[in-house]
């Protein structure tokens, strides 16, 4: 604690000052610390949820905490466990994104639908969470309605097994 002794023995403000950076250079290794493990922390927390909560796409999170806290704090993990993270990514996105095709299909859907899934998918991710969500199911019923010339009936369907 600072007394008014001190702070006249000190200099007046310029050695007040000289203790409050003294003081904030000691103590910013800890907050940098302190918000790189809570993020993340954050991002694991957020990635699980996203395992079973498809609105949230846990790859990219688990992905871009890791990569977050590298960031921060270089020396605790080595660019071959984000390596590695950013290959599960890859990965995730791609099972996620053909099991899109196969849920048409299972649903009914011809190869049009699937490919109209798949494309509503891709262009979909240029739209955030909801063109991720809404994507395929538009572009499965797109792709039946239009050039498989199905009922509107069977094209939804086919959208479901999309979405």
């Amino acid at each position: 604690m600072i007394t008014i002794e001190a702070f006249i023995e000190g200099g007046g403000w310029t050695g007040w000052m000289s203790v409050v950076i003294e003081w904030a250079i000691g103590v910013w290794p800890y907050i940098l610390a302190s918000v790189a493990w809570g993020v993340l922390l954050a991002a694991i927390f957020l990635g699980l949820i996203g395992v079973f909560v498809p609105v949230i796409p846990g790859g990219i999170v688990f992905f871009l905490g890791g990569l977050i806290h590298k960031l921060i704090l270089p020396d605790v993990f080595t660019w071959w466990a984000i390596g590695i993270l950013g290959a599960l990514m890859v990965l995730d996105r791609l099972v996620d994104f053909f099991a899109t095709g196969v849920g048409t299909k299972l649903f009914g859907g011809t190869k049009l639908g699937v490919i109209g899934a798949l494309v509503g998918g891709f262009l979909g991710l240029f739209f955030g969470i909801f063109g991720i969500l809404i994507g395929p199911v538009i572009g499965a019923v797109a792709f039946e309605m239009i050039w498989a010339k199905r009922h509107p009936k069977e094209a939804a369907l086919s959208g479901v097994g999309a979405g």
